[in-house]
């Protein structure tokens, strides 16, 4: 008696249900086998697999679901759901997006393999019932590169936002320091030019012959202490002149 589509795409999917652990191990072995692949080699089984194991229960509903059917629909939002997630966690584990897509394509060889060694192994297995499995593969590491890439985009778009928002405050910060280091020139120019009148009045007043002996000290005494702040404002404008070339 001839098998039905729906038995043979049932069939299908059990013998892939069945061989799960077997189809990840050999993802696994094939990813760090590629020298290119370098990110994934400090996960832990449970991180490199992430998601990929609830994509290939989509997967596997979608070859025992009516095509445009409910379940196939259910199945194919879920699978998609599940691309964002992979992408969001390849991205905090460090995974370059090149790297993210060649792994997805070692997943679809191994995948590829498996439906392979099916069909040498079960005659009664169309080639059109193949070809729709084929298909499938494809739509699902297709679905999967292009959820998870999106999700990269999402987080370089965010990420640079924040870059963006931090220079913004460090440049707030540094017009903060300028006005700052403005109002320190001017105040510093305002005293100073105080001390030079205080000292020009102490000189004039000293060259006066008939100024009283006392007076006399009490100038002298004024002008030393103009002269030692003149001195100390002018070491602070050096200083502030140092920071403001930087």
């Amino acid at each position: 008696m001839p098998v039905s589509k729906s038995q043979q795409f049932a069939a299908l999917a059990d013998h892939f249900a069945a061989r799960r652990d077997a189809i990840l191990q050999a993802w696994r072995t094939t990813d760090r086998a590629d020298p290119d692949q370098t990110s994934g080699r400090s996960l832990t089984l449970g991180q490199f697999l992430d998601h990929i194991p609830e994509m290939l229960d989509a997967f596997e509903l979608r070859l025992r679901s009516r095509p445009g059917g409910v379940d196939a629909r259910a199945a194919e939002v879920n699978k998609k759901d599940e691309g964002v997630k992979h992408g969001l966690h390849r991205w905090q584990q460090g995974y370059r997006l090149q790297e993210l897509i060649k792994e997805c394509g070692h997943l679809q060889s191994c995948l590829y393999d498996e439906l392979g060694r099916l069909a040498e192994k079960n005659s009664e297995i169309e080639p059109a019932t193949l070809a729709e499995a084929q298909r499938q593969i494809m739509a699902l590491v297709n679905d999967t590169i292009s959820e998870s890439a999106g999700q990269y985009e999402r987080m370089q778009q965010a990420e640079a936002a924040g870059h963006v928002g931090d220079l913004r405050g460090a440049l707030a910060s540094v017009s903060q320091i300028e006005r700052h280091r403005s109002t320190l020139f001017h105040q510093a120019v305002h005293d100073l030019k105080n001390d030079v009148v205080g000292v020009n009045l102490a000189a004039t007043l000293l060259d006066n012959p008939a100024m009283a002996e006392s007076d006399r000290r009490e100038s002298a005494s004024f002008l030393k202490q103009a002269l030692q702040g003149l001195n100390t404002m002018l070491e602070e404008l050096m200083e502030l002149a140092r920071l403001q070339a930087g």
